[in-house]
């Protein structure tokens, strides 16, 4: 109000201005000048306010029509895929600050072993306070290992040589509890499959060749049963490190055997020297532990929707032992975890039953995702199963969607190659990689395929025929340069330079990845549970 009442006043002030500055105008020319000023305000507050109710009506008008037109026209993406805007990217950061604070509060990690458990707890009390499912808890156990102390590794042959750790060997992963081990004999065995490849090995270190018959486990575990004090793989010569793999059955599951004895690998280089020299005595001093924990599956059953066409929403949990894993994976969980309270929030009614889970011990070996699939496809049971059992029907389960680092800082959109799925899995894993491709299409928002053969919890679904399929923004890879002229950020750099280590914190967390992601994400989880006949979409029929 006060704006249009100030216009007519400075109007008038700028005509005298320029009236009084002509030297060639009379003052009978200036007082003229001056009354028809005045007349020119009393017009104008006469008749400003039949202007601006014109001004007004025209103005409703063409709002009116404005609307009547948008709603000819086809509609805006927000009205089309109004549910992946519905996700708050602030909420999901809301759940990483408080998966953060557990972290802080378990000795800076979230794994298994440490801050996992508070994870879970902090999961469910958000479905049950906010979501719309069953909620339920499986629970199983995980083998942890966990290194305390630099290990040593010496050979007398005859002159003393001092091994350097990580340069010329290293203890694998699940390479048994500590030991001292003091200028011990040794017996090379090769590659060793069954008893009748090995010789005398008892209270001997074996030296060993991995094996295309066997795992390094079947081996390992078949010399400390012969009676070897520890197990040394000599590598290949085209590696220049020592191996980090695990020692252990893959998928591991209560009762199976652990190694006891060291298990350590060694270079190329360092292996002649335990292999071709004679007389050779071993030092080894190694400070690990094996323990078997107690940890758990968060699974959320939804109410609506055919549970025959149900589709299955994944992310772990739990992270590594060296960090927090806010990134790994609390982007994943989170965004598993908002996308269901957001679809709560708004009441979606999805045509085919939406069923959420939280993994555990994935960083130990996919544990939880296998302890799942063994259940329901399989039958297997440990002491919880009949006490806590999961109201899914592996037959019920039509796909799955894998969530597992979506913020990675120097990211790259990437999506699941259905290609690289079970031949079983294949046709419906391809069906679920063109949803992805579509968001991406859409928004015009680059992105590129990634393999699908491992690394993540989608495996022992596509593995038990289960079509599978999900984004990621990237972990250790590292990033070409003409990855870096299209996707932008740093070439010759990892995609997540944090990637299983204290400094996956919030500050490792690229928003612009999360929101990006995130939305791919739930656009999937939308498009999918609504789609009719979803089994003959997948199977390529629609």
């Amino acid at each position: 109000m006060a704006s249009n009442e100030q216009q007519p006043l400075l109007g008038a002030s700028r005509i005298r201005s320029r009236s009084h500055d002509s030297s060639n105008i009379s003052g009978n020319q200036q007082t003229y000048n001056a009354d028809s000023d005045s007349s020119a305000g009393a017009w104008w507050a006469s008749r400003s306010r039949d202007v601006l109710s014109l001004f007004t009506v025209l103005l409703l008008l063409g709002a009116g029509l404005g609307i009547w037109v948008y709603g000819t026209l086809p509609t805006s993406d927000h009205d089309e895929h109004p549910h992946e805007y519905a996700l708050s990217t602030a909420r999901i950061h809301e759940h990483l600050e408080r998966l953060e604070d557990i972290a802080g509060q378990h000795n800076g990690s979230r794994s298994v072993a440490t801050g996992h458990a508070a994870s879970a707890d902090y999961v469910v009390a958000q479905l049950r306070a906010h979501g719309n499912c069953d909620v339920h808890v499986q629970r199983f156990k995980s083998p942890v290992w966990t290194v305390n102390g630099e290990p040593r590794l010496s050979v007398r042959a005859p002159v003393r040589v001092d091994f350097i750790h990580e340069a010329d060997f290293g203890v694998m992963r699940y390479g048994g509890n500590g030991a001292n081990i003091a200028d011990a004999p040794v017996a090379v065995v090769g590659a060793a499959c069954a008893a009748a490849d090995v010789g005398d090995v008892s209270g001997k270190v074996a030296i060993a060749r991995a094996s295309s018959h066997c795992t390094a486990f079947e081996t390992a575990f078949l010399l400390e049963q012969l009676g070897a004090r520890a197990v040394v793989f000599v590598r290949a010569a085209r590696y220049t490190a020592p191996s980090r793999a695990r020692v252990r059955i893959v998928d591991w599951k209560e009762g199976d055997p652990l190694m006891t004895v060291p298990v350590l690998s060694v270079t190329h280089s360092a292996g002649q020297l335990l292999e071709g020299a004679d007389g050779v005595r071993v030092s080894i001093a190694t400070d690990t532990r094996i323990d078997v924990v107690e940890t758990r599956n968060v699974v959320c059953v939804g109410s609506t929707g055919d549970a025959a066409h149900t589709v299955l929403v994944g992310a772990h949990l739990d992270s590594v032992a060296a960090g927090p894993g806010i990134n790994d994976n609390g982007s994943g969980a989170a965004t598993a975890l908002e996308i269901h309270l957001t679809l709560a929030r708004i009441r979606f009614r999805p045509n085919s039953r939406l069923v959420f889970a939280w993994w555990g011990a994935e960083e130990d070996g996919l544990l939880g995702s296998r302890h799942f699939a063994r259940v329901l496809a399989h039958g297997w049971k440990n002491r919880w199963t009949d006490r806590e059992p999961i109201p899914v029907r592996w037959s019920d389960i039509a796909l799955n969607l894998n969530f597992d680092m979506l913020a990675s800082p120097n990211y790259i959109a990437l999506v699941h190659n259905g290609t690289d799925a079970s031949q079983a899995a294949r046709a419906g894993s391809q069906r679920i990689q063109r949803v992805f491709e579509d968001y991406f299409a859409r928004h015009e928002f680059p992105y590129q395929l990634t393999d699908m053969r491992g690394g993540s919890d989608f495996l022992p679904f596509i593995e038990n025929g289960v079509p599978a399929g999900g984004v990621l923004a990237g972990a250790s890879e590292i990033k070409s340069i003409d990855e870096r002229r299209k996707r932008g950020g740093m070439a010759r750099t990892p995609l997540d330079p944090c990637y299983h280590r204290e400094c996956d914190t919030l500050l490792n967390i690229n928003l612009e990845a999360l929101q990006r992601l995130s939305r791919a994400a739930m656009y999937a989880v939308s498009t999918l549970a609504t789609t009719p006949d979803l089994r003959g979409y997948l199977a390529g029929n629609a």
